[in-house]
């Protein structure tokens, strides 16, 4: 099974940068199984069940067998319900 990685954004106001301006932060990191019918592209939900719309996806491919289906770097945004899913497939 391919698995796309997806990066959910999450915007907030800054205080830094003046009044009015959105900062945008690593919200969750899911996984979506591809779509069957175009290669790269993810289906449209992803493993937790949430719209793959507007999500970013992330050039991650896992470097061999048993590694994460997420970047290493990115593990603390992981989304748990997404996590658990893979692990029970």
């Amino acid at each position: 099974m391919t698995i796309i990685v997806l990066e959910e954004s999450r915007n907030e106001m800054s205080e830094d940068f003046g009044p009015g301006d959105v900062v945008s932060y690593i919200g969750k990191i899911h996984a979506a199984p591809a779509d069957p019918f175009i290669p790269g592209d993810s289906a449209d939900r992803t493993f937790c069940g949430k719209d793959t719309f507007g999500r970013d996806k992330l050039a991650y491919r896992p470097s061999a067998p048993g590694a994460p289906w997420y970047p290493p770097n990115k593990r603390r945004w992981v989304c748990r319900d997404c996590n658990t899913a893979l692990r029970a497939s």
